[in-house]
């Protein structure tokens, strides 16, 4: 999604951290919330802050909010606040809307409704986090679907050295390497679609996409690499 006009719902910590980082960005962003101190702190940190009531839908169609390519709408814990501004945003026409839901019953409710992506923030970093510390050797872990992951993982000492093409991922751990994050002198660097011929350093990264059940097994199938003749 190439979206450029991003409308903010919502101004307490998950919200104001997503208008921020979007209009850092270089992204148009609308940032709405009831609170005047809120609205007064997102100022510089937004294209527009505006003072309005996203039960309004009327002051929602007169903001332009129908024009955003996309919504993202965090409004504290009621419920029905929540629902009531996903429905008004949705009617409007927004394409992509997120909301963070408050339960996994509201979650199937902003779903029925048809909100893009529902956000659960406090269970989606406490899986990450589980995710991460239960798996050997792995830096940082990313759901991406039921039963798939990308992991990132520090560089195992057998691959020290050796091309990609010598190590042949895919064969080996049935795991596609997408990038390799290079960690040297002048800073972090990302190698988006390494090639064949790019060499693994100890101080390297690797970006895996893959199975669960093959990531899981990472550790114990690079033991059984042949070693270079």
């Amino acid at each position: 999604m190439n979206a450029k006009r991003f409308v903010v719902i919502g101004l307490g910590h998950f919200g104001a951290h997503a208008a921020s980082t979007l209009y850092a960005a270089g992204k148009e962003v609308i940032a709405i919330d009831r609170d005047q101190e809120a609205i007064q702190a997102m100022a510089e940190n937004s294209s527009q802050a505006v003072i309005a009531d996203a039960t309004d839908k009327a002051m929602l169609r007169a903001l332009g909010v129908g024009e955003a390519d996309a919504a993202i709408i965090s409004l504290g814990e009621r419920m029905d606040v929540i629902t009531l501004a996903a429905l008004h945003v949705r009617e409007l026409g927004v394409p992509y809307i997120a909301v963070k839901a408050l339960s996994e019953d509201h979650g199937k409710i902003l779903e029925a409704l048809g909100v893009t992506e529902v956000i659960y923030p406090e269970k989606d970093v406490a899986v990450r986090l589980a995710n991460k510390l239960s798996r050997t050797d792995v830096v940082d872990f990313l759901p991406l679907m039921p039963g798939f992951s990308i992991i990132e993982i520090k560089t195992p000492p057998e691959f020290v050295g050796r091309t990609l093409k010598e190590l042949s991922l895919r064969n080996t751990l049935n795991v596609q390497l997408i990038a390799i994050k290079k960690n040297g002198q002048g800073g972090d660097a990302c190698n988006i679609m390494p090639g064949a011929d790019d060499k693994l350093a100890a101080s390297d990264f690797l970006v895996l996409l893959g199975e669960n059940r093959n990531l899981d097994r990472i550790r114990d199938k690079v033991k059984k690499i042949p070693n270079r003749s």
